[in-house]
């Protein structure tokens, strides 16, 4: 082994071993970029990988209320230019094929997937997709496409950004909606909360939540809003936008009784297969550990899923469990360096 490529051995194993240690992670993960050519070499050693980026949506015009999911459009091209320079992009379907087949993958294989259906995919996205011909892979919430409305996490955030409470209470506590700050960090709370219930529970204190927020409706031009049947067909016919399930109505599936859970995966997939858009692919909603089971997997397989994407952060190995399968997540604050460095496994 070159002496170039023990040190880089070296720093991976000593960054594997900082997880409760976040100031020395970072000033490790600083590293890299001070040295030139490290980043490359590190590119190079784990070329055998699989990144599998999710993005959800892309927008020209950042929300006041700050929302995550939503990458600013020229950070998004130059993360695409970044891809295209560097890796070789393949539909998420042609990977998982080869996957079970056995099949060997290009070095540096990337997948560009979208979570929860926004319109911004289509508006936003696609067009610089296109321009550079990028396949990506649309997950969606299939109860919402057609109603402009997304889905209950969104739903909550477009209440607390428009509500004209001076706050609301909540499990015993006053949450003040002051400035945008104050509400990016209330809906943050709120959905955390939300996400850690039992469906049944979630269903009534959501319900609660909304009439007290004010109960706004999302119009089609909001940064939230979802795509309709006419965009999604409109998208397939391009041959680069494929589809996979994000279940019916985006529950945390380990929240659901199996039988739900079944109903959930069923009732997406066969929404899709009416459609006559492949129903192979699946993403978790939250996608972490906890919000999934064994019983979620197993489902899926009886049902013809052939992979789980995650929110767990990390690349793939060519022989990775194909329904725990990891991702790159980007969302609005993950800018420039960070991506270059998530991409490279660290």
């Amino acid at each position: 082994m070159k002496i170039s490529q023990y040190l880089v051995t070296i720093f991976l194993d000593a960054l594997g071993k900082m997880g409760t240690m976040p100031k020395n992670k970072r000033r490790l993960l600083a590293l890299p970029a001070r040295v030139p050519g490290y980043l490359e070499l590190i590119r190079r050693l784990q070329a055998q990988k699989i990144a599998i980026v999710m993005y959800h949506g892309v927008t020209d015009c950042p929300p006041a209320v700050f929302n995550w999911c939503h990458l600013k459009v020229d950070e998004f091209a130059r993360q695409i230019d970044f891809l295209v320079e560097h890796y070789t992009i393949l539909h998420l379907e042609e990977v998982i094929e080869r996957l079970h087949r056995g099949q060997s993958l290009p070095p540096r294989t990337a997948c560009v997937t979208f979570d929860d259906g926004f319109r911004s995919v289509a508006t936003t996205a696609f067009p610089i997709l296109l321009r550079r011909q990028i396949p990506s892979t649309v997950f969606l919430v299939t109860s919402q496409v057609g109603t402009r409305q997304p889905a209950w996490p969104d739903r909550l955030y477009w209440n607390v950004a428009c509500s004209t409470q001076g706050s609301v209470r909540f499990n015993g506590v006053e949450y003040h909606l002051g400035s945008n700050d104050d509400r990016a960090t209330v809906y943050r709370r709120l959905a955390e909360q939300l996400k850690n219930m039992d469906l049944a529970e979630r269903e009534d204190r959501l319900a609660r939540l909304t009439e007290a927020l004010g109960n706004f409706r999302v119009p089609s031009e909001a940064v939230v809003a979802t795509l309709d049947w006419s965009e999604v067909d409109a998208l397939a016919r391009t041959g680069l936008v494929r589809f996979g399930s994000h279940t019916h109505t985006h529950p945390i599936l380990s929240r659901c009784p199996v039988e739900v859970q079944r109903e959930e995966l069923e009732t997406s997939r066969n929404v899709l297969q009416e459609r006559g858009l492949s129903a192979s692919l699946f993403a978790y909603p939250n996608g972490r550990p906890a919000d999934f089971t064994a019983d979620t997997q197993r489902l899926l397989r009886e049902l013809g899923y052939r992979c789980g994407l995650t929110t767990i952060p990390g690349l793939n190995r060519p022989y990775a469990d194909l329904y725990t399968l990891r991702r790159v997540n980007v969302g609005a604050d993950i800018l420039g360096l960070q991506f270059r460095l998530w991409m490279a496994g660290l």
